[in-house]
């Protein structure tokens, strides 16, 4: 009987990696596993933004097969550690969020179990808290420009009430928690892409040159573009400031109450 202050039944961890894991996530990813959780894990795909999108594509096809197995999917980098009950308060907190948030116009009046699934399909995606590899003083996401009024979230878990602020961000998809239909709609509204072998997989994110906030051509990794398109189609982006994930580099870097925020970005 797993204890329920770690219990991760119900969530699906995505993990795409070049190189293969480093040990303390590889670690990290059975321990998770051992407390309920699911993963997916592919190596070897040199393009991360399609090494995405494939992965994504097993997800999808995953998660349809077994309606009402997965409550929620995480993004984990393969540089990444954490403990199972932070990944867990981040999973309830992420559907918590979407659970409170207010239904469209069209949906109200609807019986409430539709109006349920409505909120799930379009509530926000929430990063944890990690720093860029070996710089602990800024936060890998920065703030959103114009700056979003931050989510304050009261919630109960495992009996202890616990206060969140959330600041909208643009995240990376180092540890990104969507709910699985919020994660489903993302992947129903890219574009399919056709595979040699005659099936598609969704192109869920893309990276490439672009125009940044001073209308100069610069390069979007596929992760921030990932979350661009979250606040595009109005679910959003949203950080857990105190829910903390180690990132590895020469060693292993964790945020402190002093670690900032990325100039803002659009």
């Amino acid at each position: 009987m797993k204890d329920d202050a770690t219990n991760l039944e119900g969530l699906l961890i995505l993990t795409p990696t070049r190189a293969g894991l480093t040990f303390h996530t590889e670690v990290t990813l059975d321990m998770l596993c051992s407390h309920g959780a699911e993963k997916i894990r592919t190596d070897g795909n040199s393009d991360i933004a399609l090494h995405r999108c494939e992965i994504a594509s097993q997800a999808r096809e995953r998660i349809q097969e077994s309606p009402g197995r997965y409550h929620s999917i995480l993004w984990l980098d393969g540089d990444m550690l954490v403990t199972p009950s932070t990944v867990r308060q981040l999973s309830r907190l992420t559907l918590f969020t979407a659970l409170q948030r207010p239904v469209a116009p069209e949906v109200q009046g609807k019986p409430v179990s539709e109006q349920k699934v409505w909120r799930l399909k379009n509530g926000p995606a929430i990063s944890g808290a990690y720093v860029r590899r070996n710089d602990p003083a800024v936060y890998a996401m920065a703030s959103c420009n114009p700056p979003v009024t931050p989510l304050k979230i009261r919630m109960v878990i495992d009996g202890e009430t616990l206060d969140y602020e959330l600041p909208g961000v643009i995240s990376g998809m180092g540890a990104l928690c969507q709910t699985a239909l919020a994660f489903l709609q993302h992947c129903e509204e890219a574009p399919e892409i056709d595979r040699a072998d005659g099936k598609t997989f969704p192109a869920i994110c893309a990276s490439g040159p672009g125009k940044d906030v001073n209308d100069k051509l610069s390069w979007g990794s596929e992760d921030w573009t990932y979350g661009s398109w979250e606040w595009q189609m109005g679910r959003g982006v949203y950080a857990a400031p105190t829910l903390h994930f180690g990132h590895v580099g020469q060693t292993v870097f964790w945020p402190d109450e002093r670690t900032l925020f990325l100039e803002k970005v659009s």
